[in-house]
């Protein structure tokens, strides 16, 4: 049997960056000069552009840059994703708080912020942590929830509303990048607007990342039980690690390279598409599933 020692060895918890997105509205020095030092790395190829942005490319590393020839108005649209984040940290030896000092120092309005405690070599209750939410036994200002199951042991819990400036996944990792005999849990705090900008000041101001992830968590949904829950939490002072590595499926890698494309331009062609139109309600159903508004 392993001792405490031993255990302690195999348990990790660790919170990073997971997504990053920022405007730079100007086309300043400054906001060029972080352009060239974070968002071209390597080389750049074209992507397809979203949010109302004409053109787009990705670097080296996968960060995306999305802009418009005729509206420099709307100025540049920058996303790290995990991936692109741990490229950067990993490859380039970017350290996470050097990056948001960079965007801040240049003039960068960030518009999403996530950060995610991964926690490896121990199970986690989804299952009882989801029972604690629907019997209410919680405290915080999170109105409404959801989870979502698939096969192979994959399900999601969501607290909060996707469209509100705070938002929660609590997820088994393992299951979701098909890796077997693993424990891996991940557990997200997706932050936008104002509340990204607030958390990255703090950020700035403490090595201590999960006080800062924790007091937001705490502002929304918390409870003393079950163990799960409090595995999260119960750890005190928490590397800041790497973005954890994702593994693209073939079918993720289909989605992206040929359906997203195709359901893109044939909707340009045509808005009024009875086909697109069902997909689109498809998705939002599976998103606010069930339960969603129980708490309400």
């Amino acid at each position: 049997m392993a001792s405490p020692a031993e255990k302690v060895h195999f348990l990790m918890l660790s919170i990073s960056i997971d997504w990053l997105a920022l405007n730079f509205k100007e086309h300043t020095h400054e906001a060029e000069r972080f352009m060239s030092m974070y968002a071209r790395v390597n080389g750049t190829q074209e992507c397809t552009p979203r949010f109302g942005y004409g053109k787009a490319h990705m670097d080296g590393n996968g960060t995306v840059t999305m802009w418009n020839v005729d509206r420099g108005d709307m100025g540049y649209h920058v996303i790290f994703a995990g991936t692109a984040l741990r490229n950067l940290f990993q490859s380039e030896q970017t350290v996470p708080q050097s990056l948001l000092r960079a965007v801040v120092d240049a003039g960068g309005r960030i518009s999403r912020l996530d950060l995610a405690k991964d926690l490896t070599g121990q199970e986690v209750d989804l299952q009882a942590i989801y029972q604690q939410i629907e019997q209410g036994n919680y405290t915080g200002t999170a109105r409404k929830y959801g989870r979502i199951t698939s096969d192979g042991n994959g399900e999601t819990i969501y607290i909060g509303s996707r469209t509100s400036e705070r938002f929660i996944r609590i997820y088994n990792k393992s299951a979701e990048q098909e890796l077997n005999n693993q424990h891996w849990f991940r557990f997200e705090l997706e932050t936008k607007g104002e509340v990204a900008r607030a958390i990255t000041h703090l950020c700035l101001g403490t090595d201590h990342w999960e006080a800062v992830f924790d007091n937001v968590v705490r502002g929304m949904v918390w409870m003393e039980r079950p163990k799960s829950w409090r595995s999260f939490f119960d750890n005190g002072g928490i590397k800041i690690g790497l973005p954890k590595i994702e593994k693209q499926t073939d079918r993720e890698a289909w989605i992206e390279t040929q359906v997203t494309p195709a359901v893109l331009k044939h909707f340009a062609e045509n808005k009024s598409s009875v086909a697109v139109l069902r997909l689109i309600d498809a998705l939002l159903f599976l998103l606010n599933k069930p339960d969603d508004s129980k708490l309400g």
